[in-house]
């Protein structure tokens, strides 16, 4: 509301932020006593002869009217409004209402009550220190008017013999109760209303963060969808030319078997073997994908699940030296994993693995709600602009890379209800910090 600078941008016929809406209401507001009080001097002047200090009464019209348009232009401009420059805003309303009052009979004068109205905004605009300081000065005003102001004679309480009380004798049961009144009023206003507007812009920040989530969310599920379908393609474009070079290899094998070229034969096994890594790496994101959109999940025990995790990614690299720790005194709860993960989780110890193959530590470990895997790796660390990246695509800091995996990796284990922290270690290298929650055969599972 009208508290905290405003963040909002400012473009052409103004979208006003939410302080600057404030000022303008306010503005409306104050139309009302400045109003009410220039047609009741108007009518006293003109239809009665009470006798008020008119002079001083023109002068105050004319600053609040001077106060209502300089307002009105400052919410116009785009600068932002604080809390304190609000604040100030109502002070200046309470003193000039002030003046008006002392001089049309204080307390006795029936607009009075109109104190309670700087109270109420600033409960609902400002924080609670700023209303109670309000309101406070509202008290201080309404309780000084009771005994310094200039008397109004039909204002003025009558006693019972039907004679004018003299102004040191006003304070009689309906004056001081009309004071009574205002003060357990504003006292319940800064008390209930200052705790419900609280509540209410509670809300709506958790709104606007809820909001903004959803936001990002929807921009990570399109850059998936971008990768998902390049993918896709790159699975159909690589087939074709990879059962090429596979054909081909296999006939220069044979060549070097039968022929007297043998010294190309562990050439010619190397290449047949990386063909067929391609091809089985292929056959996984066609089947993964498929999944995906299926939505299966693969049912297991959470120890035979990480076993099986980490024996698979081993199988697929065996020039790499892993120190792997699965806790086994951990209950071998039943858990079910979305297909995808096993893929991301494979990603974060691809990358490890590319950065320090002969240093690789791993450890799992878990409880009743969550799983923990910790891959540390020797090599050079991730630069700091990129390890500061949070979201959306980033470059990898490897002269081959594109810095698709750890991005997809993230937003799937987001997806799912896990996270990933990188954190740089002091003695060199990463520490990677998957976190995954486990849901077993006898819980719902959470669909994306």
């Amino acid at each position: 509301m009208g508290a905290k600078p405003s963040t909002t941008a400012i473009i052409p016929h103004m979208a006003v932020s939410a302080a600057h809406q404030n000022l303008r209401t306010l503005c409306l507001i104050r139309l009302i006593p400045f109003g009410g009080q220039l047609l009741s001097a108007a009518y006293l002047y003109r239809f009665t002869d009470i006798d008020l200090p008119w002079v001083a009464l023109a002068m105050l019209l004319v600053l609040f009217a001077a106060v209502i348009v300089t307002t009105w232009w400052r919410s116009n401009k785009p600068s932002p409004i604080s809390e304190g420059e609000f604040f100030a805003h109502l002070i200046v309303d309470v003193l000039i209402f002030s003046l008006l009052l002392y001089h049309t009979g204080g307390a006795t004068n029936p607009f009075v009550s109109y104190y309670l109205v700087p109270v109420i905004i600033a409960a609902i605009t400002l924080p609670r220190s700023l209303t109670l300081v309000t309101g406070l000065l509202c008290l201080a005003a309404y309780s000084g008017l009771l005994f310094w102001h200039i008397p109004v004679p039909d204002l003025e309480p009558v006693s019972a013999d039907g004679h004018l009380m003299h102004q040191a004798d006003t304070l009689n049961i309906h004056v001081v109760g009309m004071w009574l009144n205002f003060a357990v009023s504003a006292v319940l206003i800064i008390v209930f209303v200052t705790r419900m507007a609280e509540s209410v812009r509670a809300r709506e920040q958790a709104l606007i963060q809820q909001k903004a989530a959803e936001k990002e969310r929807q921009l990570e599920d399109e850059q998936l969808l971008a990768v998902a379908t390049l993918a896709a393609s790159a699975t159909h474009d690589l087939g074709t030319p990879l059962n090429t070079v596979r054909l081909i290899a296999d006939d220069w094998w044979q060549m070097a078997v039968t022929e007297t070229n043998r010294e190309y034969l562990e050439d010619m096994q190397t290449i047949a073997s990386q063909v067929e890594r391609c091809q089985q790496t292929l056959k996984k994101l066609t089947e993964t994908a498929r999944n995906l959109s299926t939505q299966q999940w693969t049912q297991s025990s959470a120890r035979h699940y990480f076993t099986e995790l980490v024996d698979r990614w081993l199988l697929m690299r065996p020039d790499v030296v892993a120190d792997v720790d699965i806790d086994s005194a951990a209950d071998d709860r039943p858990v079910r994993f979305h297909p995808s993960l096993s893929a991301s989780i494979h990603n974060i110890l691809n990358n490890a693995a590319d950065a320090s193959p002969s240093s690789v530590t791993i450890s799992i470990h878990w409880d009743a709600s969550q799983a923990v895997i910790e891959v540390r790796d020797q090599g050079a660390g991730i630069a700091p602009e990129h390890l500061a990246s949070r979201s959306g695509m980033q470059l990898s800091d490897k002269p081959a890379g594109l810095g698709l995996g750890l991005f997809l990796s993230r937003a799937i284990l987001s997806r799912h209800g896990g996270s990933i922290d990188i954190e740089p270690q002091p003695s060199g290298g990463t520490l990677a910090i998957i976190r995954l929650p486990l849901w077993n055969s006898d819980e719902g599972i959470e669909q994306p």
